[in-house]
Order: C-alpha cells, then structure tokens, then sequence
C-alpha cells in the first residue's frame, strides 16, 4: 500500500476511530429527538461529524503527495514519538498537583513551567525564568485576587 501522505491518512484514521468511540461510547444514554436532545444526542453528532471529518482526511493522505521539505525529504513521514516529551509534561502536571499544598500555588507553579520547559528542545534557563513570573502574577490575580479561590499561595513554611 502506497500512502501519498502518511501523516494525513494516520490522523485521518486516528479521529475517524474517535469519532466512532465516542458514537459507541454516547449510546449508553438515552439518543432524543431534534427537538427535545437526550443526553447522548450532542456527543452522537459530534463523533459523526469526527468521524466523517477523520474519513476525508484519510482518504485525502492515501490519494495526495505530501510536499517536499527545504531539506528534500518527505514532509508526510511519521517521526519516531518522543515519550520523554510525554512524560516530562505529564510529570510537571503530576508534581503541581502534588506539590500546591505544601509548596503553594507559586512554587508549584514554578515547578511546572520549569519541568515542562525541560521537553523542549530549545530550553533557555532564562525564559523559563520569565515565563515563571509572568505565569505566577497572572495566576495570582486571575485566581486568588479575582476569583477569590482558597488556594495557598505560598509554602506552609512561610
């Protein structure tokens, strides 16, 4: 089988088969009418409309060319997955939701944004530095001077 572009037509795949589960998956609730939806009338139509969309762009990879890069090689090719990327965000999420507690929001915050940074290939120590106080000021006012959320902003300790 020669796919024309092989990242089309296995993201193509990937939401047609979404679209499918969430079809199955919704039908343990009661379907409705136009008129009066039951809960699973929204996420039916969703999934249909993934669905269809993950067919048009499957068979759109299998029948067109992907373009070439600048470097000549094929722009369709599937990368070798990087699960150190995945586990270095997955671990940030996990060590902030740990940590708020203990270490507070602005610490924890800080941790996060460090670790996350950590999956990037063009981490700079720096930025990070700068992306942590912005992201820490924001997340105080959005949430602890506007919201008024119950959270520790700063370590017990302190």
């Amino acid at each position: 089988m020669a796919l024309g572009n092989r990242k089309d037509f296995w993201s193509g795949i990937l939401f047609a088969l979404l679209g499918v589960f969430f079809i199955c998956f919704a039908q343990e609730h009661p379907l409705g009418q136009a008129s009066r939806m039951g809960p699973a009338y929204f996420p039916t139509v969703l999934g249909i409309i993934l669905a269809a969309l993950g067919v048009i762009i499957a068979l759109i990879g299998y029948f067109k060319t992907a373009p070439k890069t600048e470097d000549g090689r094929d722009a369709g090719e599937i990368e070798p997955f990087h699960w150190n990327i995945v586990f270095l965000i997955l671990g940030s999420i996990l060590v902030f939701g740990l940590c708020l507690n203990t270490f507070g929001l602005m610490l924890s915050l800080a941790a996060m944004i460090l670790i996350a940074g950590l999956a990037s290939k063009e981490f700079r120590f720096k930025e990070t530095l700068a992306i942590i106080v912005v992201l820490d000021v924001l997340a105080w006012v959005i949430f602890v001077y506007g919201v008024g959320m119950l959270v520790p902003v700063w370590p017990v300790f302190m």
